[in-house]
């Protein structure tokens, strides 16, 4: 059926400025109409009438990049963030796993813990989780998701010893006598600890998905990401998707280590820039660095000195070969690459390795693809003129995803860690502005909550936790903000042609939100609350 909605403000990102008296959604899910109240009623008489009562009609936000799967960790996890010390941590873990019944056969986890907020200044060891349970194992998640901590329990069903060696690109804390304390840094040692855990939490997903999505729908969100793809969560989110679970659209990147040409050969029908249940595979994702809070990001000029010594730059997780050999495979495979990259030095590799494989690939539409750096938390201005183009070649077309949340969440580690200058232009979204770069905001859900208006008030404001004034000339408007978030998300996936705008002849993705954010003050566009959430016309989510 046909709808109508009107007596409210619309804001639809074809300019700033730029608005209507009413939208009609036509009855295949997509925007019939925008303009006066009076012609909307003229084209469409029997459509019904929804009126706004003076709330804000936008489009749907797009979420560039987060981990859709990672939201189980806030229906199966404890929640540690804020925790003081490690005692709180011992008692959260502990009264989750009493509340939640868990037995040996389990597993305890808790997520978004930070070293930087501990009584301690330093990250729980497995002596630490033992005062949880020794029969049981036990794991903590670091705020960044770049770092986690196992029990001696958990270590042992892992198979990391004293004699396990640290894998490329990664690394394993160890005691004096070279006996794991628990702590492990970056993928490649993270991944035995969830090849142990995964298994033992037991998730009904048919059954979670619906509360998953719900953490972006109730933000306004409806188009978002799968980051980091592995095999596993291909096939669980093409079955989903063929069971038509899925109730917004969710893009999928399989990620570097797995057999990438196995996971596209087996979901073929989803590699696409169409969707089939709202689901695609839309390009490959690979990593770079690490985390610059956990001071494993890969800087070209030391941090300030810490455990770590004079001198530490962090480090990088690959090659130039094998960042080139995934590079080719995704060039010339016609995909669009994702990747992690927070560092100065690994935006380096990054745009060095892609500019080499980007010429090398005889595909002749490889310069359409852009490319994502995703973090980009110390990107340079002359790296951010590189991913506009090179000399003597073709535009690279590479799109700066930025973290714009460190700011208030990170930043004060930020300043400590890279001193006023470097730590004060983190998230430098006014440079990739004044690039003309469509630069997007994300919030690398499950590492935050996606409230994508908080992303556009911090990259306005630039103001840390601790009330620390950042680099004031990186600041932007509130529109540019939102357009991070709408126009420039839809362009990100190449799908500006349906999303992104509010225009007749797209898709009716939009959300309602209590007021309109360019006519409020800028502190207010933090906590603003979305009251609906449409989808291809239905609403799909609602305030209650």
């Amino acid at each position: 059926m046909k709808k109508l909605y009107f007596n409210g403000d619309f804001v639809p990102m074809t300019g700033e400025g730029d608005t209507f008296e009413a939208l009609l959604v036509a009855d295949d899910g997509t925007i019939a109409f925008t303009g006066s109240l009076e012609e909307a009623r003229a084209q469409a008489e029997d459509a019904e009438e929804i009126d706004l009562n003076g709330a804000c009609l936008m489009p749907g936000l797009i979420d560039p990049h987060s981990h859709i799967s990672g939201c189980t960790q806030y229906i199966v996890a404890a929640d540690l963030n804020g925790a003081a010390d490690f005692d709180e941590i011992v008692e959260r873990l502990a009264a989750f796993a009493e509340q939640r019944g868990i037995g040996e056969d389990g597993v305890i986890m808790g997520v978004s813990y930070d070293q930087n907020s501990l009584a301690e200044h330093e990250h729980p060891n497995r002596h630490v989780l033992d005062r949880v349970s020794e029969t049981i194992p036990v794991i903590a998640v670091h705020a960044s998701s770049h770092m986690v901590v196992a029990n001696t329990k958990l270590l042992e069903l892992a198979g990391i010893t004293a004699e396990t060696p640290d894998p490329e690109g990664a690394r394993y804390g160890r005691e004096a006598d070279g006996t794991p304390d628990g702590y492990c840094e970056e993928p490649g040692a993270m991944w035995p600890v969830f090849a142990v855990i995964q298994p033992r939490q037991k998730m009904d997903m048919d059954v979670m998905i619906g509360e998953m999505q719900d953490i972006y729908l109730e933000n306004g969100i409806t188009t978002c990401q799968e980051g980091a793809t592995t095999a596993d969560f291909a096939a669980l989110f093409c079955g989903l998707a063929n069971k038509g679970l899925l109730k917004m659209d969710v893009v999928s990147y399989p990620m570097y280590g797995e057999d990438v040409d196995k996971i596209l050969a087996d979901h073929e029908p989803f590699v696409s820039q169409d969707y089939t249940g709202h689901f695609r595979i839309g390009g490959l994702k690979m990593f770079f660095d690490g985390s610059p809070q956990g001071r494993t990001a890969w800087m070209t000029e030391p941090y300030t000195p810490g455990d770590e010594g004079e001198g530490y730059c962090g480090y990088g997780t690959m090659t130039d070969k094998a960042a080139y050999d995934f590079m080719r495979k995704a060039i010339d495979g016609n995909h669009q690459l994702l990747a992690h990259t927070n560092g100065d030095a690994a935006a380096d590799q990054y745009l060095r390795v892609y500019k080499r494989a980007l010429e090398d690939s005889p595909n002749p539409d490889k310069a359409s693809l852009h490319p994502v750096m995703i973090h980009c938390q110390t990107v340079r201005d002359d790296q951010l003129d590189r991913m506009a183009q090179y000399e003597q070649m073709a535009e690279i077309n590479m799109i700066p995803s930025i973290f714009a949340s460190h700011i208030w969440y990170w930043a004060d580690v930020h300043l400590k860690n890279f001193g006023p200058v470097r730590g004060g232009r983190v998230s430098a979204c006014h440079d990739a502005l004044e690039c003309g770069l469509p630069f997007t905001f994300h919030t690398d859900t499950p590492v935050l909550r996606p409230n994508f208006f908080e992303a556009v008030w911090c990259a306005a404001k630039r103001v840390t936790k601790g009330g620390a004034q950042l680099d004031e000339n990186q600041k932007i408007s509130v529109y540019e903000g939102l357009k991070a978030i709408t126009v420039n998300g839809a362009f990100q996936y190449g799908e500006l042609d349906r999303k992104g705008t509010l225009e007749a002849g797209k898709l009716a993705d939009f959300c309602i939100v209590e007021k309109n954010p360019l006519k409020i003050e800028l502190d207010e566009v933090r906590n603003l609350r979305v009251l609906e959430t449409v989808k291809e016309g239905e609403t799909v989510w609602t305030r209650k």
